[in-house]
């Protein structure tokens, strides 16, 4: 069964951007009296430029992210100690230090996404005033951990994940080619963002979520970006390129019939949907047009949400508390 056309996506694209452009963005609120005063603080500089050399003066400014840095990202071992001795050898490595003076170069300014995230969290203080804003710290890995860890206190950081699209090392560190459009400077507050926006609603979605579950929340979390993020392109938060963006929004339509004719909405079992929310270098499935973008599952749950919050406009705080996925399905009335 033949569900996808081909189409002039790039002008669906442009079209559909400048109708979005013209209109008001209800998101667009006045933010500039909220005072926002993130906590960056520099692990990689502390570390490699040896402004830190103790254990008790690692643990004094970094508290609980030092034992989740040491065992957790980098995987040494034995008591503190032990391990700290571990990152003390770590540092000295040629190529670690390589790493380091890789991002040094490319972040010796980190003052412009020091704005972008005061910016976005104080869009997140308007929604959340009572929210505290943990403390943001970056660091190394050796191109060896994708996602920002999340602790107690604070969200992590790791600027060697965000050296550019094209930087050659990464061709050899065994990190897969679709991954590479989002390890930019660009996504950093991006992947901020959605990192705390995960660690905070996570328990919004049950343990045996079916695919309309999956698809709302992951459309929650996008829309999350779109009320702190205003500035920021829609294939940059959904992690696609222009052109699988694009595909997208010229084939919604055929992307959400494939999924009902073929009876996922209400589908249970994970393993029968997972491949439309995982990222890839495309979506195999029967049926699926060869050139599919990944993630399709994320990018319906996104337009679901985005209809129901145009129709229904309820306070961001009080929709992000809303599991019952059924109820926004209906009440957005969506129809692509």
């Amino acid at each position: 069964m033949n569900f996808f056309s081909r189409k002039n996506t790039i002008l669906f694209f442009t079209c559909s951007f400048l109708l979005f452009s013209c209109n008001r963005n209800p998101l667009k609120v006045d933010v500039k009296s909220i005072e926002v005063k993130p906590e960056i603080l520099r692990f990689d500089i502390d570390l490699f430029e040896s402004k830190l050399n103790t254990l008790e003066a690692f643990k004094a400014k970094y508290g609980s992210f030092l034992p989740d840095y040491i065992y957790g990202i980098m995987g040494f071992e034995g008591d503190e100690k032990t391990a700290f001795n571990q990152l003390m050898m770590f540092k000295n490595d040629p190529n670690a230090k390589k790493v380091y003076e890789h991002t040094k170069e490319q972040f010796k300014d980190f003052t412009p996404y020091e704005n972008e995230i005061k910016k976005a969290y104080q869009y997140f203080k308007y929604y959340y005033p009572e929210e505290v804003v943990p403390k943001i710290i970056t660091y190394t890995s050796n191109f060896s951990f994708y996602i920002n860890p999340v602790g107690q206190d604070y969200i992590g950081i790791g600027l060697d994940m965000h050296l550019g699209e094209n930087f050659t090392p990464y061709k050899y560190a065994e990190i897969e080619n679709y991954w590479h459009k989002i390890l930019t400077p660009q996504t950093i507050v991006l992947h901020q963002i959605l990192a705390h926006a995960n660690d905070k609603f996570t328990r919004n979605i049950s343990d045996n979520p079916t695919f309309l579950d999956k698809a709302i929340y992951e459309g929650k979390l996008l829309y999350f970006t779109d009320a702190t993020l205003l500035d920021m392109k829609d294939n940059v938060k959904i992690g696609m390129s222009e052109k699988e963006y694009a595909w997208c929004l010229a084939e919604e339509q055929n992307i959400w019939n494939y999924f009902v004719t073929k009876k996922l909405i209400y589908e249970s079992d994970s393993r029968k949907y997972t491949r439309f929310f995982k990222e890839g270098p495309k979506t195999i499935a029967e049926d699926m047009a060869e050139d599919a973008p990944p993630m399709l599952g994320k990018f319906i749950g996104w337009q679901i949400v985005r209809k129901y919050m145009t129709n229904k406009n309820p306070k961001l705080q009080d929709f992000m508390q809303n599991t019952n996925a059924a109820e926004i399905l209906n009440d957005s009335k969506y129809k692509p």
